[in-house]
């Protein structure tokens, strides 16, 4: 099933037919999560609670759906079809990309893990799109919560670390698969020295994966040159954001590119075992 949806998603998307239909998930997503957020939060506990009354409702709906449908499994896939298409974006990483408008050359790096890695990474683990829509909660109440500059202690300890354990088992997953599709030695090598630096904060896993993509297309292709206006000499640089060449785009996008395939390879593989 998870393959079907797949496949299915990306027609859909690369047809542009599911940008209302997301939307109008994205808005009630929001308005439920304000019904936990919009109120005054003094304490580390209440923000927990935050998290755990927005989640507990989603995962006790869905799971009494599975249970009421599991006689029923025409109907329980197509249910969780709809849902996979609308908590998984395969291309949306792609077309943010491709935007020379966005100010932050790097963020589609981040879309491509917390928009379609992760999601679909928890959509195959948990059943009845639990896990997916778990997480978009969890991101979607932190949002909130950065965007009401709560106090900056209670938000690192908190709403951080919830994206932290959220991601922290997809990500490391990506980290292995991005090391596959690039070069695997040298992002291999950096992984093992950050574990001397680990620390429990999605910040920790973004900035990691952010400086393992750049080491995954190989240093020489981001090594740039830039000559001195006054004295005609070629400057070597480390790649900033300023800096993101389309060129350099091109290369991380083939590698995500590559690291989606493997991923999604796996859980072909994973799918067809399933039927023996």
């Amino acid at each position: 099933m998870s393959i079907f949806a797949i496949l299915l998603t990306s027609i859909l998307e690369q047809r542009n037919l599911l940008s209302k239909i997301r939307a109008v998930f994205w808005k009630y997503l929001e308005i439920y999560v304000g019904y936990f957020t919009n109120r005054q939060i003094n304490s580390q506990r209440q923000l927990r609670l935050i998290y755990l009354f927005a989640s507990l409702p989603v995962f006790v709906i869905l799971f009494i759906i599975k249970l009421l449908l599991l006689n029923h499994q025409i109907i329980y896939s197509l249910l969780n079809i709809f849902l996979f298409v609308l908590t998984v974006q395969i291309l949306t990483w792609k077309n943010e990309a491709k935007d020379e408008t966005v100010s932050d050359k790097r963020s589609f790096i981040t879309t491509y893990a917390v928009k379609f890695f992760v999601p679909l990474f928890w959509f195959v683990v948990l059943p009845s799109a639990i896990g997916s829509i778990c997480f978009l909660l969890i991101v979607c109440i932190s949002a909130k919560l950065k965007a009401k500059n709560i106090d900056l202690i209670i938000y690192n300890v908190v709403a951080d670390k919830m994206i932290f354990y959220a991601s922290v088992i997809p990500y490391a997953i990506l980290f292995g698969f991005i090391a596959l599709a690039g070069d695997f030695e040298e992002v291999t090598h950096y992984v093992l020295e950050q574990k001397n630096n680990f620390t429990k904060s999605y910040y920790f896993l973004e900035n990691t994966l952010n400086e393992i993509v750049l080491i995954a297309i190989g240093k020489d292709k981001f090594q740039l040159g830039i000559k001195d206006s006054e004295t005609d000499e070629i400057e070597a640089f480390k790649l900033e954001e300023e800096h993101f060449t389309p060129e350099i785009t091109a290369y991380i996008v083939a590698v995500l590119y590559r690291t989606g395939l493997f991923f999604i390879g796996v859980i072909t593989l994973v799918c067809i075992a399933q039927l023996f």
